[in-house]
């Protein structure tokens, strides 16, 4: 969705079928003949001048969840962005989102954001309220939700989807991916899914929508018969569950022909998958914890290692909040995969942070989100625009730039993962990203947030710290530009624990890549 591509035999139908397509406020569809210009008819007819717009299209999960929750709380609905024909590449797109992706929002005074979590966010919290409880504990497990769907699903989803939808070649081994999508949902049920009808209990979440898309398209019969890979009864219940507490979902099964019901019921040529089956989100999770953060908390842990990026981001913030400290979780000895591990975070992965009552909570940005709400506030300001732009900041950040920098860059030179097929390439594309986070986030400014540091520094710092280091430039040929350099040296400044990334035993960010400039 967010890096919809379309391999060449389907092009030619995939950028056709948008041409005839205009979405008006409310989520209804208008159509026009082929070829008329329906964009600027639209917009003589004063479209989304009281709502808010949703550029994407029809076919991309990621947009749909948020165009979904808009339509629902009656606020806006999705507005055509045919990436086919290159509209997301405009000047006018590009000064929304620099990051030239859909689904991107857009207000009626010009504000804009991108990353469907973040819009989700933005909008329930200054909307609609109920859909992103206050109560501290439940809104911290939908952030989680939100950002596992992201970070984990939405990764594997993709492996075993998008060649069906046409998007994206087939895995060199279909039923490893298949094993990863099982597992990964199985996590997704372990984690959140239980008797509650739905994520935060028996109401809808932004996190129900932003799962619903994805697993619509898993339960239509032809995904399962190409695929291989079918929804367990208790998720199949699930989607139902929300469609029916939300009339935006229609546009899932009908959208002028190509709604993703539409669009998977034109994929019967494709491939059966030959394997058996599997049954994926299977599971369930253990009662809904609720309630306020435990106050004067000074044992909190975060379960990690100090040679992640992502769990020195948490690490950093709960030391700098006073609030705990960071209990090893060594990945190598198989530390995640304890049972009690795998009771506080069932996708065994770190940083997962645990309170002193109990509360578990993974995911960097969630726990960025939960300590700095809870306990250092000035980090994640309640003006909306600017909590809109740190969730877009971090969630770009991760979804982008972790990617490339980390992966590109220096876990090769960490031994975390093999170097990429082209050092040059990768770098390059590394150094565009991070013009595109200067572009949308430090125009004219110190920090995200002005001349405030916040929660999005904490999450881009560290990646940016370990890529600064002097061997990474000796072995990639990768050197930071002055700008995203000054940024991170002025962000270390306030922060008063950054002294975790430069000592801890041997093995911190800045001692651990010195061991490998040999």
């Amino acid at each position: 969705s967010r890096r919809l591509r379309v391999s060449p035999r389907r092009h030619t139908l995939y950028s056709s079928f948008f041409a005839p397509l205009r979405f008006a406020k409310m989520g209804q569809v208008c159509c026009a003949a082929p070829g008329s210009n329906n964009s600027e008819t639209a917009t003589a007819h004063g479209l989304f001048t009281e709502g808010f717009k949703i550029h994407g299209m029809t076919v991309s999960a990621n947009v749909l969840g948020p165009s979904i929750f808009v339509t629902d709380i009656g606020k806006g609905g999705l507005e055509l962005c045919d990436i086919m024909k290159g509209m997301q590449k405009t000047p006018e797109f590009l000064k929304k989102n620099p990051f030239h992706h859909i689904p991107t929002f857009e207000d009626p005074g010009g504000f804009c954001i991108g990353e469907s979590g973040a819009m989700l966010r933005y909008v329930a919290a200054n909307m609609a309220k109920e859909y992103y409880p206050m109560d501290a504990k439940l809104r911290g497990r939908i952030d989680w939700a939100v950002a596992a769907f992201t970070a984990d699903v939405y990764k594997k989803w993709g492996a075993r989807l998008y060649p069906v939808l046409g998007f994206k070649g087939e895995p060199e081994d279909q039923a490893k991916a298949n094993k990863e999508l099982k597992a990964s949902l199985d996590s997704f049920c372990k984690a959140f899914i239980g008797s509650s009808k739905f994520i935060a209990g028996d109401t809808l979440s932004i996190a129900d929508y932003k799962a619903l898309p994805y697993l619509f398209t898993m339960s239509h019969p032809v995904a399962v018969k190409k695929s291989g890979c079918k929804l367990s009864a208790r998720l199949e219940q699930y989607v139902k569950d929300i469609m029916a507490l939300s009339p935006g979902s229609a546009i899932l099964k009908s959208a002028g022909g190509w709604s993703l019901d539409e669009y998977l019921n034109t994929k019967t040529d494709y491939p059966d998958y030959k394997g058996e089956v599997l049954v994926c989100g299977e599971g369930s999770c253990t009662a809904i914890k609720k309630g306020p953060a435990k106050a004067g908390e000074t044992r909190a842990k975060i379960h990690g290692m100090p040679v992640s990026s992502n769990t020195v981001s948490c690490v950093l913030i709960a030391m700098d909040a006073g609030i705990g400290a960071m209990e090893m979780c060594d990945l190598m000895s198989g530390g995640q995969m304890t049972l009690a591990f795998l009771a506080k975070n069932p996708f065994h992965q770190i940083p997962t942070f645990e309170d002193s009552d109990g509360f578990c909570l993974a995911e960097s940005t969630a726990i960025l989100r939960y300590i700095a709400a809870n306990y250092k506030p000035e980090l994640y300001p309640a003006d909306p625009k600017e909590r809109a732009l740190i969730d877009w900041a971090m969630d770009a950040f991760s979804a982008d730039i972790y990617p490339s920098i980390a992966y590109g860059v220096f876990y090769p030179i960490f031994g975390f993962s093999g170097p990429p097929a082209d050092q040059k390439a990768e770098n390059e594309k590394c150094l565009e990203l991070l013009k595109n986070y200067e572009m949308a986030f430090l125009q004219d400014k110190k920090f995200v947030c002005g001349d405030k540091v916040s929660i999005a520094e904490y999450k881009a710092v560290p990646f940016l710290y370990a890529a600064a280091q002097p061997v990474m430039k000796k072995k990639t040929g990768f050197e930071l530009p002055p700008r995203m350099q000054k940024y991170m040296e002025d962000s270390i400044k306030e922060m008063k624990s950054s002294g975790f990334m430069e000592s801890c035993g041997g093995y911190s960010l800045k001692e651990y890549a010195a061991s490998k400039d040999v």
